[in-house]
């Protein structure tokens, strides 16, 4: 009986300190463009590094690429000298 009381209390400090040492999840990964459609929601699909790979992907099945509103608003991610027009990318 000794030996399953010091096991519980032994695996009880074990999840303790689990806890103790716990940290919260990682916050998701936004990227700068979405692409838009009539199949998704808002803001859309928003897994594009670059402007050219989201109309890539768009290429074809339809809707259209824009600012990630997420990016831009949480992590301060557009530069006013980077893009210089409303939909947040460059153009020449």
């Amino acid at each position: 009986m000794k030996a399953l009381a010091l096991t519980a209390m032994a695996l009880g400090a074990v999840g303790a300190t689990q806890l103790m040492t716990a940290k919260p999840a990682m916050a998701q990964v936004e990227y700068p463009y979405c692409k838009q459609g009539a199949h998704q929601g808002y803001p859309g699909n928003c897994s594009f590094v670059s402007f050219e790979a989201c109309r890539y992907a768009a290429q074809g099945a339809g809707g259209n690429c824009v600012a990630n509103p997420r990016y831009s608003a949480w992590s301060g991610g557009y530069r006013a000298y980077d893009y210089n027009n409303a939909y947040g990318y460059y153009a020449d």
